[in-house]
C-alpha cells in the first residue's frame, strides 16, 4: 500500500510539472493569473490625457466628449477656446483681435456675388487662421486653428473628421510657414504625412492622395501649425 501510494504521488507530481512547463505560465499560490492584453486594445482607443476644454455659452465643454451643438470653435490668441451658435457670434467675440475682425470684415463685403468659392476666403473662416471643416466644400462644423504646434486633433473631438482646409494669409509678418497633417494609425508613420502649402485651401480631401491608395479624407489625426 505504501509503495503503491508513493508511486501514486509521483506520478501526480510530474504530471502537475508536465502541464506547468507546457501552459507557459507559473501561477504561484494565493496569486490570480494575469490575463493576456486584449488584441483589439489600442492606444488610439484611450480617452485623450488632455482634452480641450472650451466656453460655450457660459459653460465649459469637454470637445473631445462632445461639441454640444456647437457650430464652430475658435483657438483664440490668448489660448483660450470659445465655441459659438453662429458665425455672426463668432466674429463679434471680443477675444478675437480687432484687426482680425476688421480685415475679415472688409474681405467679406468686398466679395463679389458668386465669386467666393474662387476668389474669396470661404465663409467663416477668419484672417489669420487655419480653418479646419469637418465637411467637403468648405461646410461643415469649422475649427479655426492659431497657435503654433501639433494639435491632438482627439483633443478636440475631430479625430478622423477633417475633409476641407483654408489658410487665410491676412498678415504675411505673422503668417509665413506651411501646415502638415499625419495620420498614427498607419506604419510607417513618417509615409502618412503630407505638407499643406498656403496661402489658399484644400476644397476636398478625397483629392489629396494618401500613400499606398485612397485618400486623405477622414484620415487626419494630428494637424500642426508651422508659423515660420
Amino acid at each position: 500500500m505504501i509503495r503503491r501510494s508513493l508511486t501514486a504521488a509521483l506520478v501526480a507530481t510530474a504530471s502537475a510539472t508536465v502541464l506547468v512547463l507546457t501552459s507557459g505560465t507559473v501561477v504561484h499560490a494565493g496569486e490570480e493569473p494575469t490575463p493576456e492584453p486584449s488584441v483589439t486594445a489600442t492606444p488610439t482607443d484611450e480617452a485623450p490625457a488632455n482634452p480641450v476644454i472650451a466656453e460655450y455659452n457660459g459653460r465649459e465643454i469637454n470637445l473631445a466628449d462632445s461639441w454640444e451643438g456647437a457650430d464652430s470653435c475658435t483657438e483664440l490668441p490668448s489660448g483660450e477656446v470659445h465655441c459659438y451658435d453662429s458665425d455672426a457670434e463668432a466674429l463679434a467675440d471680443p477675444e478675437l483681435p480687432a484687426e482680425i475682425r476688421e480685415q475679415t470684415r472688409k474681405a467679406t463685403a468686398a466679395a463679389p456675388a458668386g465669386a467666393r468659392a474662387a476668389a474669396a476666403p470661404p465663409a467663416r473662416c477668419v484672417a489669420d487662421y487655419w480653418c479646419l471643416y469637418m465637411d467637403a466644400g468648405y461646410k461643415g462644423r469649422l475649427l479655426r486653428l492659431f497657435s503654433d504646434g501639433k494639435k491632438d486633433l482627439k483633443e478636440w473631438g475631430c479625430r478622423d473628421k477633417l475633409s476641407s482646409v483654408y489658410y487665410w494669409v491676412g498678415r504675411y509678418s505673422i503668417n509665413y510657414g506651411d501646415a502638415k497633417i499625419t495620420d498614427l494609425r498607419s506604419w510607417p508613420v513618417e509615409d502618412r504625412v503630407r505638407r499643406l502649402d498656403p496661402p489658399g485651401g484644400y476644397s476636398n480631401f478625397r483629392n489629396l492622395d494618401y500613400p499606398g491608395g485612397g485618400n486623405w479624407n477622414d484620415k487626419v489625426d494630428i494637424f500642426e501649425v508651422r508659423r515660420s
